[in-house]
């Protein structure tokens, strides 16, 4: 019996952060202020990000235009299998 949960309590452990990795990879976010916009990226915390095709949406989750990306502003980028999926664009006075 005690050889067994010798065995048995560190393949759970491993099974566990195996599963529990491999769901973090595929969702991520990154949340900043926008350092620098051009027409297909944004500069978010010193990467850029292509935006080509990104849906934009506000805090209310309405579909807003690429207008709304200017220098300063908060926005998070939802990733899904490291591919962008939307940007969520918040408004440019917020009460923290």
């Amino acid at each position: 019996m005690k050889r067994m949960s010798i065995i048995l309590i560190p393949l759970m452990v491993f099974f566990y952060l195996s599963i529990s990795n491999g769901y973090a990879r595929e969702n991520k976010v990154v949340e900043g202020l926008i350092e620098s916009v051009t027409d297909d990226s944004i500069k978010v915390r010193g990467n850029y990000y292509d935006i080509a095709g990104v849906p934009l949406e506000n805090a209310s989750g309405k579909t807003v235009q690429k207008d709304q990306l200017k220098v300063g502003r908060k926005v998070e980028i939802f990733f899904k299998n490291n591919s962008i999926k939307t940007i969520l664009i918040y408004p440019e006075h917020i009460v923290e």
